[in-house]
């Protein structure tokens, strides 16, 4: 009886630092992708700002006339698919994050359960 309790105990503690290591893997995943988020939030107000400076020389609101339209046209493109190449970026991002939280919350119900798996028979 000693022997099947030392054993349980053991379980339960191996048991414990698996779910601590994974819910540590999961923070620092969840910082990585926030920071991230982050960085992705100011590259796409610099390319903001550079698309509103590009379409007011688009439109002759802006002096400088030293670049032809073909030229801008072709940033401004580029310019745009930079930003769905941001934006689709984002998206994964925030998938990421849900299946984190999603992975979390998992991982709490199976805490409750395991707690009231071990409540004895009787107080069942």
């Amino acid at each position: 009886a000693k022997r099947a309790l030392r054993r349980k105990r053991k379980l339960e503690k191996e048991t414990k630092q698996l779910i601590k290591q994974e819910e540590l893997k999961r923070l620092h995943k969840a910082q990585a992708v926030q920071r991230q988020l982050e960085e992705l939030e100011e590259r796409q107000k610099a390319l903001e700002i550079f698309g509103v400076k590009l379409e007011r020389e688009l439109r002759g609101e802006s002096d400088s006339g030293t670049k032809d339209e073909t030229q801008m046209l072709h940033e401004w493109f580029q310019l745009v698919l930079e930003k769905n190449k941001l934006m689709r970026y984002e998206s994964e991002l925030l998938i990421i994050a849900q299946e984190l939280e999603l992975e979390d919350h998992q991982s709490r119900l199976e805490q409750k359960l395991r707690e009231k798996m071990a409540i004895d028979g009787k107080s069942k």
